[in-house]
């Protein structure tokens, strides 16, 4: 049987000094590092980049950029989609461009149509299996790329073979193409219709100024581009034929949504500027309009009563500075989604109905921004109009 004597052991075993561990968050270097050496390296490594960042004042540079800009808007305008793509950190930022598209860069808006080539790591392992690597993107845009849609591909090199085969494939189905690159871009300039190059050798810069030209490309299509929604225009044509009353969800239809969360004080009110525009329409439009809201965060604790009062006296106020009005606010501040008065449930439009009985729900429009409104207003019998969150 073997045995160890691991006291034993250990004693005749031979003991190493182990240097101590610098200490962090001291604010102060280890003796491992010279300070002079890290000052001077950082200072070059800043100053490189300084250098490159004023490419963007390059007037050649800022027509291409103007050029794509172009492009996406039209794109967006004649409501077709985006492809983008790129390999390693390029892929990253071709998923970052997309989330920007997609979600928002800074205004509230509806998204623009995009797609990261990038995301789908099932279908990428997939096609470079089957296919070969090179064909990762041109087989998606064979499978979903129409003509006029656009392609957006990064590539430091200019030479990834992937993006030149997505390139050759956007040629042959009509499909416009954008490339952001580097310093390199012979091939690239024969297949893309649109290039913007980086004159910058550092892959590692270039996809800097790749990030920024992203969100300079974000923040002047947001400028130059429409995407509101005519709900409001809905609801008046609505009101002038046979609905004479109108029942409004709070959050996303009134205001703007605090997101995964609740708003706790009227400092955290922001109305949602389509329906500020629409405000003395409505009123006028009307016989009467009522606001029906779940305020579940009463009845979990977040805010009391009074919060919630102070929130509406606020909203109330200002609607009728606007030259608006809300005859009755609603709200049920129960937890539990099974209360009477929680919508979908009707508790409120009961309510409604015992304050104002002339109110016919078969001439009512709810206006909400969630399946729940659209089931309440299904339970009522009452016309649905939905508007998107913003």
């Amino acid at each position: 049987m073997f045995h160890c004597d691991v006291m034993n052991l250990a004693k005749h075993t031979k003991q190493t000094a182990v240097p101590k561990a610098p200490i962090c968050g001291t604010g102060q270097l280890s003796s491992y590092v010279s300070a002079s050496s890290l000052t001077n390296a950082i200072e070059a490594l800043s100053n490189k980049r300084v250098k490159a960042v004023s490419c963007l004042s390059d007037k050649n540079v800022q027509i291409s950029l103007a050029s794509a800009i172009d492009a996406i808007i039209r794109c967006v305008r004649c409501n077709r989609k985006i492809m983008i793509a790129g390999n390693g950190g390029s892929a990253s930022q071709s998923q970052h461009f997309c989330s920007e598209l997609m979600g928002r860069y800074k205004d509230s808006r509806l998204p623009i149509r995009a797609v990261s080539l990038c995301s789908d790591v099932s279908l990428l392992t997939c096609v470079a299996n089957d296919f070969g690597y090179e064909r990762i993107f041109s087989r998606q845009i064979e499978g979903i790329g129409d003509a006029e849609d656009l392609f957006i591909a990064f590539t430091t090199s200019g030479k990834s073979r992937n993006i030149l085969e997505a390139l050759c494939e956007c040629k042959s189905r009509g499909v416009q193409s954008l490339v952001l690159t580097g310093n390199h871009h012979d091939a690239i300039s024969k297949l893309a219709d649109i290039v913007i190059s980086v004159p910058v050798d550092d892959p590692a810069i270039v996809q800097e100024i790749h990030l920024q030209m992203i969100h300079i490309m974000c923040e002047t299509i947001e400028q130059n581009i429409d995407t509101s929604e005519n709900v409001w225009e809905r609801v008046l044509a609505l009101g002038r034929q046979d609905y004479q009353y109108l029942i409004l969800d709070r959050d996303g239809v009134i205001n703007q949504v605090k997101a995964n969360g609740y708003i706790l004080s009227p400092s955290e009110f922001k109305f949602r500027q389509d329906f500020v525009a629409h405000a003395i329409e409505l009123s006028e439009t009307f016989c009467r309009i009522f606001v029906v809201s779940n305020q579940k965060g009463v009845g979990r604790g977040l805010l009391t009563s009074e919060d919630l009062r102070a929130v509406h006296n606020f909203m109330d106020n200002e609607i009728r500075h606007l030259g608006g009005r809300i005859d009755k606010i609603y709200v049920s501040t129960s937890a539990d989604s099974n209360a009477p008065t929680s919508k979908p449930n009707t508790g409120m439009a009961d309510l409604i109905k015992k304050d104002f009985p002339e109110v016919d729900f078969s001439k009512t429009i709810v206006v909400g921004d969630s399946a729940t409104d659209y089931l309440f207003a299904d339970n009522l019998k009452s016309k649905f109009v939905y508007v998107r969150t913003r």
